[in-house]
């Protein structure tokens, strides 16, 4: 939407435009990584990868979606608006399944049943829809960061190895960094857009190369390995650990160790 908001008033420095189309492109092309080794590993992801392959396949959706409609000169932001929270849900039901405490699993559920309470605000006409959002994308945005943060914190406090092996840090680790640039960046870009449109597609060009490290965590998070012997305590096989069991249904036959139920 900067992209071509940019394009059709010329007031942007034409190298800077390069360089957030370049960005842009990058950071759209690059989440294929993640979904490509997704599917590639498909019958060996955990509960929580599975979930986060549906986080990413609805992100690349909507990066689709809002590339075509703004090479059309189309008004991105209702595409934005329904599909963000849809993504929001998912993102809180991967991360409840790399809980250990049952109560924090069972709130992120909760929380992620709330995400379609984010329609509200701009059905009602509080929330410009033709415009980036004041307040409803960053305040989705926080959440999805403190969910994220408070999974790495603590699964960091109990692990005896090396965190950056396991699917829940890595991926953890992508999202914080990423949404730390959304929450920012929304607010910031309507404001910059009345003020200095340099500024604003910079701040743009900010946002897309987050993402595109954040790809590079998600994709080494999906490649992270599985067999609890070699890695100690993990999200991937059914296990017990503490008080709170990884299955709902309890330890799995030795047999079909490391494999989630479909």
């Amino acid at each position: 939407m900067l992209l071509m908001l940019a394009l059709v008033q010329a007031k942007v420095t034409p190298a800077l435009l390069i360089v957030a189309y370049i960005a842009n492109s990058l950071a759209s092309l690059t989440i294929l990584l993640p979904i490509g080794i997704g599917l590639r590993r498909r019958s060996e992801l955990t509960s929580g990868q599975r979930w986060f392959m549906g986080y990413l396949a609805l992100e690349f959706v909507t990066e689709a979606i809002t590339f075509t409609l703004g090479r059309l000169h189309l008004n991105t932001h209702p595409v934005a608006y329904f599909l963000i929270p849809l993504e929001s849900m998912v993102l809180m039901e991967s991360f409840s399944r790399w809980q250990i405490d049952a109560g924090m699993r069972k709130a992120l559920r909760i929380a992620a049943l709330l995400m379609p309470l984010f329609w509200v605000p701009p059905l009602l006409g509080w929330e410009p829809r033709d415009n980036f959002s004041i307040g409803v994308e960053s305040v989705q945005a926080i959440c999805c960061l403190a969910a994220a943060a408070y999974t790495v914190v603590r699964r960091s406090m109990e692990t005896t190895e090396q965190a950056q092996t396991q699917d829940w840090f890595m991926i953890g680790v992508g999202v914080m960094l990423y949404f730390t640039t959304f929450a920012t960046m929304v607010p910031l870009a309507g404001y910059l857009l009345s003020v200095s449109l340099d500024t604003a597609v910079a701040l743009f060009v900010v946002r897309s190369s987050a993402q595109v490290l954040s790809n590079a965590f998600y994709s080494h998070g999906m490649r992270c390995p599985l067999n609890p012997q070699h890695f100690g305590p993990s999200s991937s096989p059914p296990s017990s650990w503490g008080r709170f069991s990884w299955s709902r249904s309890g330890p799995r036959s030795s047999s079909r160790s490391g494999r989630w139920p479909a």
